[in-house]
């Protein structure tokens, strides 16, 4: 098992430390595949994989292996590069390859979720899908990301749930399926905002009838002034585009419109905290990332594909320690 786990986390620049990796204890870097650079399946080895791009930042592997190496089961997990508008032609090199599953992130969820042959309760209302399973030969799509971030939320901020006023940043994959799952659940005020504001408009249209008049729901337009008067009236600024994955990006809200008592979830993650949620703490606002969320949403779609439970603290242990902090 433990040459399984080497040969996949191959060289990278982070040590894992603690008795289940003290076998690993040494420099190594992120490998990244593409469809056909997978290497040949060994027997015995179950296959998953993150697709995505950029896909060389994930943290998935150490967490996702760590898992499977706490319940004894041979398992490799690959970084899979594959550019936007060239899904339909890599899902079927991907199951060739002998995946039995994988993750999706940015920007496949919502193509995703239109391949799938058969979406469960969570793919549907999200409509967006970031869990496959390939079961006699169907690709079967589910979405755990509001269910984890809820998970997530809830241990760094007990009680937060349902949040107050809250301004969603980006209706895109991971935007729209918190957006769904706040709708159900509840929330003060919902506002939608996207670069493409027909996204937003298209997204309020859908979540309308979701929220029944329960609460007020409006979409806004990307504006600088407009943004900075909403800010004023936000409790929770929970942000879903991907800005801030690059070392370039530059926080998507200005620093000086981040203010106490509002509170600011990032539902991206690097290694080091991204701009919006560094830009926030400077303001004195409780901010975190999404490495939680990377956690929990990782760990329900490790029950999906092992159909037992998560052994989260080893997986924890191996994401904190990729990632040099803790959640």
């Amino acid at each position: 098992m433990r040459n399984f786990l080497k040969e996949q986390l191959g060289r990278s620049a982070f040590l894992l430390g603690g008795s289940p990796f003290r076998w690993l204890n040494r420099e190594v870097q992120a490998e990244v595949f593409t469809p056909t650079t997978i290497p040949p399946a060994k027997r015995g080895v179950l296959r998953y994989g993150v697709i995505g791009s950029p896909i060389s930042h994930s943290l998935s592997p150490p967490m996702q292996l760590a898992g499977w190496q706490a319940l004894g089961i041979p398992a490799e997990y690959f970084r899979i590069e594959i550019p936007s508008g060239d899904l339909e032609k890599a899902v079927p090199q991907l199951i060739q390859a002998g995946l039995a599953g994988w993750n999706c992130t940015l920007p496949h969820k919502g193509e995703m979720f239109r391949l799938s042959q058969i979406k469960d309760s969570s793919a549907l209302e999200a409509e967006s899908v970031n869990t496959v399973q390939i079961l006699n030969g169907k690709i079967h799509g589910s979405s755990t990301d509001a269910a984890g971030w809820a998970r997530a939320i809830n241990e760094s901020w007990p009680n937060s749930l349902p949040p107050g006023r809250v301004l969603l940043l980006g209706c895109g994959g991971v935007g729209q399926s918190i957006a769904r799952f706040l709708a159900r659940t509840g929330c003060e005020s919902l506002t939608l905002v996207n670069r493409d504001p027909l996204r937003a408009q298209r997204l309020l249209r859908e979540l309308t009838p979701l929220v029944a008049g329960r609460f007020p729901i409006r979409q806004m337009d990307w504006d600088p002034s407009a943004l900075r008067k909403a800010l004023k009236e936000t409790d929770l600024l929970l942000h879903g585009t991907s800005i801030g994955l690059k070392e370039t990006d530059p926080s998507p809200i200005p620093e000086d419109h981040l203010n106490p008592p509002m509170r600011i979830y990032d539902t991206l993650y690097r290694k080091d905290l991204t701009p919006l949620v560094q830009a926030g703490r400077k303001r004195g606002c409780l901010a975190i990332d999404g490495l939680g969320m990377l956690l929990h949403q990782g760990a329900l779609s490790f029950e999906l594909w092992s159909k037992k439970p998560a052994p989260l603290q080893p997986m924890r242990a191996a994401l904190e320690q990729v990632a040099g902090r803790n959640l």
